[in-house]
This record gives structure tokens, C-alpha cells and sequence, in this order.
């Protein structure tokens, strides 16, 4: 329901409604109550018949006033039945021991992809288009998602990855992941040449500056596979998901961090904001990339703007907030107690927030964060087009010692922002 209240947001702002509006809506309370006016609701209702395919009936549309309504109807008028009740129902076994080509998604894909995230992540995936065949083949044919896919000799997919747009607002940087072997071709070469094909097709893909992925630390495997294909690590989400969206992978921890790699395949000059307390981490991370930037050290610089802009985004299943700070403004002290907050009063078990370095107020922002206990995540390229300082605070116990890690590298990341935990749970 959450992505589908999203793409929702999209809607109105494709309908003429100011992007803050569309973005401060509450999904159960009436648009004409929420600064949408009674020339972008009907705007907002044809744009929905035409992204969902309806005929919106006179009737129909006097009961539809708040977004929560809206997406009740294209569930029931679209998608019928549950996704996870479909892909049951259309189940089609994986055999093992034939043969498989790798390659793009075909139109008839999006089912088989969509059992393998059933069957690999349970109901327990926090982005539901996965489990939608024709939602799956819609991003491909937009351009949103390209999916690599190992086809079996029978039409069925056994494995499948993926580079996607997801959180970063520069929208050239495309997510690396979701990388998937049905069980009964784990002890195969499959992983290894479903990223090899990603490998070839990301250097054709123009539209993208470059790609970063979040590895699992359950294990090793995709660390080592993505290790020999340009991507350098970045930062460590520490706690991210909870143990459940993995349990039929084996994950024992309570939660599961997740290791950051990128590549960056155009870059540009450009200036660089960093904080000195976290100088010894961030120059790590900057050794393993060939960046073109104007770095500017500071202990506290100061911001340009007077208001923070920010965008929040929730993971309700996941218990994760990652918050964007695309401006930074003399504000962000305050920002960052109401974030934190209200993380407090919603139980969120981890908190991120993304903090724009290519202005000046960085280091403004880290600092008003470390006093309320946040540590340093890691540094990700060209995130926002500038780069991004991910801080990161969390409400539950994290278990380092269950974090396994391929490099030396990425130990070397850890032990820094391990320190740095360790440093801010002093402070509180």
C-alpha cells in the first residue's frame, strides 16, 4: 500500500499540485482539505484512469476524496486478488538441472520474477511492485528498472538482478542489487553470470551516471561477486532490515546490515563539504574512487539557506526512516530533533539521513546530528549529483560480530564507524 500511495504523490504532481503540497498530503484525510483545488482533482483523477488503465464512473468519483480511497479502488478494480495470493496461484515449479540462458526481461518475465522474490523474500519484500508480473515489465519498458534474468529451457526464471532507481534524488544513479538464485541452482554458476551480463549492460546504459548497491552481511557472496566489477565500498548501514525479510535465507541476527559499494562512471568537478571529525573515515572511503573534487574541510561550516529542505521516506515493515536533506539551513538543529523525536514516538528501530555535501553546511549538519547520537554511515557519490554524508542513529542494539565482510577495505570502514557508535552512545 505504501508504494502505491507514492506513486499516488506522483500523480498529482504530474496533475499540476506543487510538489510540497503533493508531498504533505496525508494519504486518509480529503484532497480538496490538503491545498489540491477542484481543478487539479479532476486532473489528478484523469491521470490516474490512465496510469491504471480505469474508467473512473460519476458515481464512483464522489467517493473517492482522499488517497487511501484512491488506492483501495485500483486494488480491488486492478490488482483483484492479493499479489502474493496470484503469484500462489500461478505457481510454476523450478527444475532443477536444465539449461539457461541470461539476458534483459522478455514480456512474460515479470511472473517468474515475481515468484523468485516470493520465494527468496516471503511477503516480507517492503517494494510491492515486485510482486506484480505487470508492474515489473511496465518499470522495464520505462526505463525505471532493467532486469537481468536466467531463463530457464522451460520459460521459467531461476535468477534474476536488477539496476533500479530508488532513494537517491540524482536519479542517473541507479541501484545495483536484488541479485536472486531460486535454491535449486545456488550450487551453479548462475549469480556469477547474471552479474557478469549486469557488468556488460551497465556500460551501455547512458542515462546512467553511475550505480551503488547494499550487500547483505549475512554472508560474503555478492561482496566478492561485485568486488571485480569496479564498484568500491562507500559505508555500512548498520541494522537496516530485520532478520524476518531474510529468515528463509538462513540471517540469525535480530537485524541485518547492509555494506555500500558504488561506481562512478561520469563524473564531474565539483566542490566537496566535509566535516573534520569524520576526516579519517571519509578519506578512506575518497582513496577508493577517482573523484574530481574541491575538498573543504571544516569543523563547523555554515549553511546558505535559512530553511532546510527536506524529503522523509518510510519503510514502515523495515522500521526505517531515511530522510534526504537536499539544502541544508541554519534550521537543521531543530530538524534533526524532530526527526529523532519522532523516531522515538513511532518505534522506528534505525533512522538515516542524507545530507547534501555539495554546499556549504555539511559539517553544520553532521555535528547537530552527532549530538544527538547519530554515527557515521559512509560517504555515497554523486547521491544527490553531489555527493551525500549518510548519518545514521539507531534504536535497538546493533551485533557487530554478526556483520561478515569480504575486504580489508570494508573492515577497515567498519572498525571507523564502529568507533563512532561507540562515541556517540557516550554522548547520550
Amino acid at each position: 500500500m505504501e508504494q502505491l500511495i507514492q506513486e499516488l504523490r506522483e500523480l498529482l504532481m504530474e496533475a499540476g499540485v506543487d510538489r510540497a503540497v503533493a508531498g504533505a498530503v496525508r494519504s486518509e484525510a480529503p484532497l480538496l482539505r490538503q491545498g489540491v483545488d477542484s481543478l487539479d482533482y479532476p486532473a489528478f483523477s484523469l491521470a490516474v484512469e490512465s496510469r491504471y488503465g480505469l474508467s473512473i464512473d460519476e458515481r464512483d468519483s464522489l467517493s473517492l476524496r482522499t488517497l487511501d480511497d484512491f488506492a483501495a479502488y485500483i486494488r480491488e478494480r486492478v490488482r483483484g486478488e492479493s499479489p502474493i495470493g496470484r503469484i500462489r496461484r500461478d505457481w510454476k515449479t523450478v527444475n532443477p538441472g536444465r539449461d539457461y540462458e541470461v539476458g534483459p526481461l522478455r514480456p512474460g518475465d515479470g511472473r517468474g520474477v515475481a515468484q523468485l522474490f516470493y520465494s527468496v523474500y516471503g511477503d516480507r519484500y517492503p517494494v510491492e511492485d515486485y510482486y506484480v508480473p505487470e508492474r515489473i515489465e511496465q518499470l522495464n519498458a520505462e526505463g525505471a528498472l532493467l532486469t537481468v534474468v536466467a531463463r530457464l529451457d522451460d520459460g521459467s526464471v531461476a535468477g534474476q538482478g536488477a539496476f533500479y532507481q530508488s532513494s537517491p534524488p540524482n536519479k542517473a544513479l541507479f541501484e545495483f542489487g536484488q541479485v536472486m538464485v531460486a535454491p535449486e541452482y545456488r550450487e551453479t554458476r548462475m549469480a556469477a553470470r547474471i552479474i557478469r551480463e549486469m557488468d556488460r549492460l551497465s556500460h551501455t546504459m547512458t542515462q546512467a551516471q553511475g550505480f551503488f548497491g547494499e550487500a547483505v552481511c549475512t554472508h560474503t557472496v555478492t561482496q566478492k561477486l561485485v568486488d571485480k566489477w569496479g564498484y568500491s565500498e562507500c559505508g555500512l548501514e548498520v541494522a537496516l532490515m530485520p532478520a524476518g525479510a531474510y529468515e528463509k535465507e538462513g540471517a540469525g541476527a535480530r537485524r541485518v546490515s547492509c555494506l555500500l559499494g558504488a561506481r562512478v562512471d561520469r563524473d564531474r568537478s565539483m566542490p566537496l563539504h566535509l566535516p573534520e571529525c569524520c576526516r579519517p573515515a571519509l578519506e578512506l572511503i575518497l582513496e577508493g574512487f577517482r573523484l574530481e573534487r574541491a575538498i573543504r574541510w571544516s569543523p563547523a561550516d555554515q549553511p546558505l539557506a535559512a530553511r532546510t529542505s527536506l524529503e522523509r521516506r518510510s519503510f514502515d515493515f523495515a522500521q526505517v526512516e531515511r530522510a534526504q536533506a537536499l539544502a541544508v539551513g541554519a534550521d537543521f538543529p531543530d530538524i534533526a530533533a524532530l526527526l529523532d523525536r519522532e523516531a522515538v514516538q513511532r518505534g522506528l528501530a534505525v533512522l538515516q539521513v542524507y545530507v547534501n555535501a555539495g554546499e556549504p553546511g555539511a559539517a553544520f549538519a553532521v555535528e547537530a546530528l552527532r549530538e544527538r547520537g547519530f554515527f557515521l554511515g559512509g560517504l555515497i557519490p554523486i547521491w544527490f549529483g553531489p555527493d551525500a554524508i549518510l548519518m545514521q542513529k539507531l534504536y535497538v542494539e546493533p551485533e557487530f560480530e554478526a556483520i561478515n565482510l569480504h575486504s580489508d577495505r570494508a573492515r577497515a570502514i567498519l572498525g571507523h564507524i564502529r568507533a563512532d557508535h561507540a562515541r556517540a552512545c557516550a554522548t547520550l
